[in-house]
């Protein structure tokens, strides 16, 4: 009869995890019947309200500390993927640009080979095109360099908040 009680004591003295004779003895209680837990091996009800802490009696606005560093680091790496976008984007502004400005270029040069007049009905609808890609190509081109300003500007906030990543970005 001492068996029952010493594995009772071993299984209110072994710790999760623990290894050893004691595992043995923890798993179940000889007492205990099949599908039913003993009243110590189930976890007490947490109360979350009494965990979370009380909001500071003095302080009616609510303030955050400061970012650590890699928030502030991996923000920069999402500035500076952004300044690379806006750079392809233009990038391909000033090469939208640049077709319209070599397509008017080469119906320049082979001029003397047509006659306007009989062409007519090729040149306006290139016109046109030309003239839609130039609006496209400038725009783009603006908007691209208006975000390079953005995010240049917000790169020296970043910079001004964060001694350590200014030795990075020079």
């Amino acid at each position: 009869m001492t068996q029952p009680a010493q594995s009772a004591q071993s299984t209110r003295s072994a710790r999760p995890g623990q290894s050893g004779r004691n595992d043995e003895h923890a798993v179940s209680s000889p007492t205990a019947p099949t599908g039913q837990s003993t009243p110590s091996s189930q976890p007490a009800p947490m109360d979350f309200q009494a965990v979370a802490p009380a909001p500071p009696a003095d302080h009616n606005e609510p303030t955050c500390p400061p970012p650590p560093a890699p928030i502030i680091i991996n923000e920069a790496q999402l500035v500076l993927a952004e300044k690379r976008t806006s750079l392809a984007a233009l990038r391909t502004g000033i090469a939208i640009v640049a077709l319209p400005m070599s397509l008017t270029t080469f119906l320049i040069a082979t001029s003397r080979y047509y006659d306007t007049e009989d062409v007519l009905h090729f040149l306006l609808p290139v016109g046109v095109l030309n003239l839609v890609l130039l609006v496209l190509g400038a725009w783009l081109s603006l908007r691209a360099v208006r975000r390079l300003r953005q995010q240049e500007q917000t790169l020296r906030l970043l910079k001004e908040r964060n001694g350590a990543l200014a030795e990075f970005l020079k």
